[in-house]
C-alpha cells in the first residue's frame, strides 16, 4: 500500500507546481481619448513625436492594443 505521507507530499508538490506555472494575463484597455489620440498620431505619422509629447500613454500600448504606431 501507498504510504500516506508520500501521497500527501506528491499532492503538495503538484499543487505548488501547478500554481507556479499559471500566468496571470492583465488585459490592458485604452480610453476613448487614448484611442482617438492613437488613431490621430498614426494617421498623421507623429507617433514618435506628438504621442510621446502628450504623455497620455505609451506608443507601445497603441501598437499592442490597436496595431497602430508600430
Amino acid at each position: 500500500m501507498f504510504n500516506l505521507k508520500k501521497i500527501i507530499l506528491v499532492i503538495l508538490i503538484l499543487t505548488i507546481l501547478m500554481t507556479a506555472c499559471q500566468t496571470k494575463k492583465e488585459l490592458k484597455t485604452l480610453s476613448d481619448m487614448q484611442i482617438t489620440a492613437c488613431n490621430a498620431a498614426h494617421d498623421a505619422k507623429t507617433c514618435d513625436t506628438r504621442l510621446a509629447e502628450l504623455g497620455i500613454f505609451l506608443k507601445e500600448d497603441c501598437c499592442q492594443i490597436l496595431g497602430k504606431c508600430c
